[in-house]
Protein backbone atom coordinates (compact mmCIF):
# COMPACT_ATOMS: atom_id res chain seq x y z
CA UNK A 1 0.00 0.00 0.00
CA UNK A 2 1.05 3.43 -1.03
CA UNK A 3 1.94 6.02 1.75
CA UNK A 4 -1.09 9.27 0.80
CA UNK A 5 1.15 12.22 0.04
CA UNK A 6 -0.01 15.57 -0.90
CA UNK A 7 0.99 16.82 -4.46
CA UNK A 8 1.86 20.77 -4.42
CA UNK A 9 1.40 22.56 -7.58
CA UNK A 10 3.57 25.02 -8.74
CA UNK A 11 1.41 28.71 -9.22
CA UNK A 12 0.80 29.07 -12.60
CA UNK A 13 2.05 32.66 -12.43
CA UNK A 14 5.76 31.57 -10.81
CA UNK A 15 5.90 29.29 -14.26
CA UNK A 16 4.84 31.92 -17.06
CA UNK A 17 7.54 33.91 -14.86
CA UNK A 18 10.57 31.40 -15.33
CA UNK A 19 9.84 30.90 -19.04
CA UNK A 20 9.46 34.60 -19.52
CA UNK A 21 13.25 34.92 -17.63
CA UNK A 22 14.11 31.63 -19.81
CA UNK A 23 13.29 33.42 -23.25
CA UNK A 24 15.00 36.87 -22.29
CA UNK A 25 17.90 34.82 -21.30
CA UNK A 26 17.97 32.71 -24.48
CA UNK A 27 17.66 35.66 -26.97
CA UNK A 28 20.81 37.60 -24.40
CA UNK A 29 22.95 35.11 -25.91
CA UNK A 30 21.97 34.73 -29.11
CA UNK A 31 22.51 38.64 -29.32
CA UNK A 32 25.53 38.46 -27.40
CA UNK A 33 27.12 35.68 -29.99
CA UNK A 34 25.63 37.45 -33.25
CA UNK A 35 27.41 40.83 -31.71
CA UNK A 36 30.66 39.39 -31.33
CA UNK A 37 30.53 37.34 -34.58
CA UNK A 38 29.90 40.26 -36.54
CA UNK A 39 32.26 42.49 -35.06
CA UNK A 40 35.25 40.14 -35.99
CA UNK A 41 34.50 39.70 -39.51
CA UNK A 42 33.26 43.21 -40.28
CA UNK A 43 36.48 44.31 -41.82
CA UNK A 44 36.69 46.52 -44.43
CA UNK A 45 37.36 45.20 -48.09
CA UNK A 46 39.69 46.80 -50.92
CA UNK A 47 42.79 48.99 -50.76
CA UNK A 48 44.64 50.70 -47.62
CA UNK A 49 47.50 53.18 -47.98
CA UNK A 50 50.68 52.97 -46.26
CA UNK A 51 52.94 56.40 -45.81
CA UNK A 52 56.29 55.33 -44.00
CA UNK A 53 58.68 58.06 -43.02
CA UNK A 54 62.46 57.58 -43.05
CA UNK A 55 62.96 58.31 -39.56
CA UNK A 56 60.73 60.15 -36.67
CA UNK A 57 62.92 63.45 -36.96
CA UNK A 58 60.67 66.90 -37.48
CA UNK A 59 62.45 66.87 -40.79
CA UNK A 60 61.80 64.11 -42.11
CA UNK A 61 57.73 64.21 -40.69
CA UNK A 62 57.89 67.32 -42.78
CA UNK A 63 58.54 65.18 -45.76
CA UNK A 64 56.34 62.99 -44.83
CA UNK A 65 53.30 65.68 -44.56
CA UNK A 66 54.27 67.55 -48.11
CA UNK A 67 53.93 64.04 -49.72
CA UNK A 68 50.24 63.03 -47.77
CA UNK A 69 49.34 66.91 -48.81
CA UNK A 70 50.96 65.94 -52.69
CA UNK A 71 49.08 62.78 -53.08
CA UNK A 72 45.90 62.91 -51.18
CA UNK A 73 43.45 64.65 -54.18
CA UNK A 74 44.69 61.23 -55.92
CA UNK A 75 44.52 58.51 -54.00
CA UNK A 76 40.27 60.39 -53.04
CA UNK A 77 39.80 58.68 -57.05
CA UNK A 78 41.30 55.24 -56.26
CA UNK A 79 37.90 53.69 -56.11
CA UNK A 80 36.41 54.86 -59.51
CA UNK A 81 39.94 54.27 -61.46
CA UNK A 82 42.51 52.26 -60.03
CA UNK A 83 44.38 51.35 -62.70
CA UNK A 84 44.75 55.04 -63.70
CA UNK A 85 45.16 56.18 -60.39
CA UNK A 86 48.05 53.78 -59.60
CA UNK A 87 49.49 55.05 -62.64
CA UNK A 88 48.96 58.76 -61.46
CA UNK A 89 50.42 58.24 -57.93
CA UNK A 90 53.48 56.98 -59.42
CA UNK A 91 54.32 59.82 -61.48
CA UNK A 92 53.90 61.77 -58.38
CA UNK A 93 55.82 59.92 -56.57
CA UNK A 94 58.69 59.87 -58.90
CA UNK A 95 58.01 63.94 -59.24
CA UNK A 96 58.47 64.90 -55.72
CA UNK A 97 61.79 62.24 -54.98
CA UNK A 98 63.04 64.70 -57.53
CA UNK A 99 61.74 68.01 -56.22
CA UNK A 100 62.33 66.96 -52.31
CA UNK A 101 65.87 65.12 -53.00
CA UNK A 102 64.76 61.61 -50.94
CA UNK A 103 64.69 58.11 -52.07
CA UNK A 104 60.73 57.41 -52.36
CA UNK A 105 59.54 54.26 -53.44
CA UNK A 106 55.81 52.96 -54.19
CA UNK A 107 54.90 49.24 -54.30
CA UNK A 108 51.40 47.32 -54.31
CA UNK A 109 50.92 43.76 -52.52
CA UNK A 110 49.71 42.46 -49.42
CA UNK A 111 51.15 44.05 -46.31
CA UNK A 112 50.01 43.12 -42.95
CA UNK A 113 47.99 45.11 -40.71
CA UNK A 114 48.08 44.89 -37.51
CA UNK A 115 44.98 44.23 -35.00
CA UNK A 116 43.11 47.54 -34.41
CA UNK A 117 40.61 48.59 -32.33
CA UNK A 118 37.86 51.10 -34.12
CA UNK A 119 34.76 52.67 -33.22
CA UNK A 120 32.85 50.05 -35.20
CA UNK A 121 34.96 47.38 -33.86
CA UNK A 122 37.78 45.38 -33.75
CA UNK A 123 39.64 44.20 -36.83
CA UNK A 124 41.88 41.38 -36.81
CA UNK A 125 45.88 41.15 -37.82
CA UNK A 126 46.02 40.38 -41.36
CA UNK A 127 47.56 40.56 -44.88
CA UNK A 128 45.65 43.10 -46.60
CA UNK A 129 45.99 44.10 -50.42
CA UNK A 130 48.02 47.79 -49.99
CA UNK A 131 49.67 50.22 -51.33
CA UNK A 132 52.85 51.20 -49.33
CA UNK A 133 55.01 54.88 -50.40
CA UNK A 134 58.45 54.66 -48.28
CA UNK A 135 60.33 57.33 -47.72
CA UNK A 136 64.22 56.49 -47.24
CA UNK A 137 65.08 53.54 -44.97
CA UNK A 138 61.34 53.79 -44.25
CA UNK A 139 62.49 53.49 -40.43
CA UNK A 140 59.98 56.46 -39.09
CA UNK A 141 56.85 56.09 -38.07
CA UNK A 142 53.97 54.80 -40.25
CA UNK A 143 49.98 55.69 -40.89
CA UNK A 144 48.37 52.85 -41.66
CA UNK A 145 44.94 54.25 -43.77
CA UNK A 146 45.14 57.27 -41.31
CA UNK A 147 45.58 59.49 -43.76
CA UNK A 148 42.61 58.38 -46.02
CA UNK A 149 40.11 56.47 -43.93
CA UNK A 150 37.07 57.00 -46.66
CA UNK A 151 39.35 55.70 -49.04
CA UNK A 152 40.97 53.45 -47.12
CA UNK A 153 37.91 51.60 -45.96
CA UNK A 154 35.08 52.44 -48.08
CA UNK A 155 32.68 53.14 -45.09
CA UNK A 156 30.32 55.99 -44.76
CA UNK A 157 30.90 57.81 -41.53
CA UNK A 158 28.55 56.52 -38.67
CA UNK A 159 27.26 58.47 -35.64
CA UNK A 160 28.71 58.05 -32.57
CA UNK A 161 26.25 55.87 -31.13
CA UNK A 162 27.30 52.94 -28.68
CA UNK A 163 25.67 49.67 -29.83
CA UNK A 164 22.17 48.67 -28.43
CA UNK A 165 20.69 45.68 -27.40
CA UNK A 166 17.33 45.46 -28.76
CA UNK A 167 16.66 42.94 -25.55
CA UNK A 168 17.65 45.24 -22.82
CA UNK A 169 15.85 48.15 -24.87
CA UNK A 170 12.80 46.33 -24.93
CA UNK A 171 12.86 45.55 -21.24
CA UNK A 172 13.75 49.05 -20.44
CA UNK A 173 10.55 50.18 -22.36
CA UNK A 174 8.33 47.34 -20.34
CA UNK A 175 9.07 48.30 -17.23
CA UNK A 176 10.83 51.54 -16.91
CA UNK A 177 8.22 53.84 -18.87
Amino acid sequence: MLPDYEIKRVPRFTQQLDAVIFFVWMLLIIQFCLFFLFQQNDQAEGMRFRLVANSNTIEDQHIKNEIKKNIEPILMQYENNPQQTYVELEQVVDKLSEKLNEKISISTGLALFPPKVWDQGITAQSYIDSIVITIGNGRGDNWWCSLFPKACYKEEPKKDEKPKFWVWEWLKKKFYT
